[in-house]
């Protein structure tokens, strides 16, 4: 534990150190290159004019947009395909190509709203190969989200070469051609994506979100509903990001429990691959016989398919929160207070859906602990499936 803290500190101390060197290398546009820079010391820095427009894309005559998602999580990349969609219906004739890794693919790989998907790399070779490719392309548009940029998505964003960079908060930096000043970070991300989309030129958005299913999804889930003989399913995912945002054996009994006593109702499990040996362990010893464990999951989009063809959610992860939105299903949606907590996730990443209740874990914190998504009475389940909330 002492190293592990001392190899904290120290990248803590590390990590301003190396983005200032980053942003050095990287901070800049055109022919502002490092080796322009370090060979033409007596010329000073480049500093690109702002772009504002009430509709960059008319104004710019915008046709393509690359859109940088690379960071791997599924939640943002469901909210996200709200921006895919309302720029296809304003301007259909736009190309949209998205960056992205992981899982996040399977996401968009249906979109009818999407016209080509790069896969991100953490090797720098393969970055640099993609970043080619995507120059190549000549996009007018690249837009990113990050409220931080690491080395290497500074330099990837670099080498792209598209036309207009727009950024969050990029005001003071050289590589962003447009920046969308935001600083309502206590509201809910779907508020921030407008901003973009106002930006764009398209006003009074739908910010609902949406996930497509192939046809090979929809039979996933459709063969397995028919093997349950009950009226109703309940979906339960008990997994989040980490052990604290993770449902423990004892309370999947107790919300087990609590939702058979429903007549003519089954439960079943949505999970990671890496999880079903030990959910395997839970469902047996439940000694139910309505309960159900599709094991052949492998996919998001598998869990989509699920998620579908169940009656209501029951979630602590918001990954799984979205997905079910954006499946348009009743949900409880569970979530750790946010009390002490600088982040407001429940409400930047709240439900955003009135088919869904959120419930609130107690923090009870004392010194150096996480909170705790255990913390809550299962009866509140109930009530919010029976329409009743507190």
């Amino acid at each position: 534990m002492r190293i592990r803290e001392l190899n904290r500190k120290l990248q803590d101390f590390l990590r301003p150190k190396r983005l200032a060197l980053g942003r050095f290398l990287w901070d800049r546009k055109g022919n502002s290159s490092f080796l322009w820079f370090l060979f033409n010391k007596e010329k000073p820095r480049l500093e690109l004019k702002k772009i504002k427009h009430n509709n960059l894309i008319k104004g710019e005559n915008i046709k393509s947009i690359l859109f940088i998602r690379n960071d791997g999580k599924i939640g943002d990349m469901i909210i996200n395909t709200l921006m895919f969609r309302e720029i296809k219906k304003a301007y259909p004739q736009i190309k949209i190509g998205v960056v992205t890794r992981g899982a996040n693919r399977q996401v968009i790989a249906n979109n009818p709203y999407v016209d080509k998907i790069y896969n991100y790399s953490k090797s720098n070779g393969e970055l640099k190969s993609l970043a080619n490719e995507i120059a190549s392309e000549k996009y007018d548009l690249l837009i990113d989200f990050s409220e931080m940029l690491r080395v290497k998505q500074m330099k990837f964003i670099n080498l792209c070469k598209a036309g207009i960079n727009m950024g969050l908060n990029k005001a003071d930096w050289s590589l962003f051609d447009v920046s969308v000043e935001y600083t309502r970070m206590d509201q809910h991300i779907t508020h921030r994506y407008k901003e973009y989309l106002k930006i764009l030129g398209i006003k009074n958005p739908d910010l609902s979100y949406d996930i497509h299913l192939s046809e090979e999804n929809l039979k996933f889930g459709i063969e397995f509903r028919e093997r349950i003989k009950e009226k109703k399913l309940i979906c339960i995912n008990p997994y989040g990001a980490s052990k604290y945002r993770t449902l423990n054996k004892e309370k999947i009994k107790e919300i087990v429990e609590v939702v058979l006593k429903e007549e003519d109702t089954a439960v079943t499990f949505v999970y990671s691959p890496d999880k079903l040996v030990e959910l395997k362990k839970i469902v047996e010893e439940m000694d139910s016989k309505r309960v159900y464990l599709n094991e052949n999951i492998s996919s998001i989009m598998d869990t989509a398919s699920i998620i579908k063809i169940s009656d209501f959610i029951i979630t602590p992860d918001t990954s799984v929160v979205h997905l079910g939105v954006a499946l348009d299903k009743r949900m409880a949606a569970i979530y750790r207070s946010d009390e002490g907590s600088e982040e407001l996730n429940s409400v930047v990443w709240g439900a955003n859906s009135a088919k869904v209740k959120q419930i609130y874990a107690k923090s009870n914190l004392g010194e150096n602990e996480e909170a705790d998504v255990n913390k809550f009475e299962v009866e509140e389940i109930e009530l919010i499936k029976k329409g009743i909330s507190k």
